[in-house]
């Protein structure tokens, strides 16, 4: 019998409890949504000019597309 999802994910979680009461500290804090040493804001441009990287970017999606 192959088992569904809702059992495998009922069993996932049977085990991290598990493992939750094995030890002596489990991590029941709640994790940052993000990474704060992410490089996300490198990618985004806070002035309103858009980088040249992006700019060539969509000049050949656009060039591909047919869209002028």
């Amino acid at each position: 019998m192959k088992p569904d999802r809702y059992s495998i994910a009922a069993e996932i979680e049977r085990l991290i409890d598990m493992l939750d009461q094995m030890e002596d500290d489990p991590d029941l804090e709640l994790e940052p949504l993000e990474e704060q040493h992410d490089a996300e804001s490198d990618l985004a441009w806070a002035n309103g000019y858009a980088p040249d990287w992006f700019v060539i970017a969509e000049r050949s999606r656009r060039k591909a597309n047919g869209i002028h």
